[in-house]
């Protein structure tokens, strides 16, 4: 988890179109609205706070917005239609309209509609963080990049079992799904393996090597 930290820090350091938002101005707008708000929360809406009807390169995966301006729209407007599950904060929401909030006590995020929590998307906000940012920076953060395509599933499976202990658990990323029970799909896993930065994505049947760059400023 330290390492995931850290590597979401080096990695944050290449978004260089993001407006901060003052930690008093959130925290007196939680006050005011009652609003629960994790401290992993609160500094993501601290660092990544945007302008007004523009959205940061480092949300393009997702096309949406998770900025501070967004969420006090949801609690100021009181939308039925974007009432949060009980035990959760309002986290952000894609361009067709998908709605994510964040667990309270777990810190994982899901996706939900009209009050009802569903399966979860991402385990955590530097998970998050993570799959937004390697999306966008990849080549300007790492030297060196490989791609496997067409894995038969033996050797998806057998990756796994042989780097399980190198898996980064809390960047897992799941497949958004308006589904309360059962398994969610995995979208991309992270591994790193012998200082390198490894994302496989079932899916598509595809690994990708990531080497040098920001995984050399890594802490041993």
């Amino acid at each position: 988890m330290k390492m995931l930290s850290e590597l979401v820090s080096l990695l944050s350091a290449y978004v260089d179109d993001t407006i901060p938002v003052a930690e008093s101005e959130i925290r007196q707008f939680a006050e005011d609205q009652n609003i629960a708000l994790r401290e992993d929360h609160l500094q993501f809406l601290m660092r990544f706070g945007c302008a007004p009807d523009e959205r940061p390169n480092i949300f393009t995966w997702y096309e949406g917005d998770f900025d501070f301006d967004l969420l006090k729209s949801v609690y100021l407007d009181d939308d039925p239609d974007m009432a949060l599950p009980p035990g959760t904060t309002f986290f952000g929401s894609n361009f067709v309209g998908d709605s994510l909030c964040i667990d309270i006590t777990s810190g994982k995020i899901h996706a939900y509609d009209q009050g009802e929590r569903f399966g979860p998307v991402h385990e955590t906000i530097d998970g998050f963080l993570l799959r937004c940012l390697v999306s966008v920076y990849d080549e300007k953060a790492f030297s060196g990049k490989t791609v496997m395509r067409d894995l038969e599933p033996a050797e998806i499976n057998a990756f796994r079992l042989n780097n399980a202990r190198q898996k980064i658990m809390a960047a897992t990323c799941y497949q958004l799904a308006y589904q309360a029970t059962g398994t969610p799909l995995i979208l991309a896993e992270y591994y790193f393996i012998e200082q390198q930065l490894i994302a496989l994505y079932p899916p598509s049947n595809s690994l990708v090597t990531l080497n040098g760059g920001v995984l050399d400023k890594l802490k041993a």
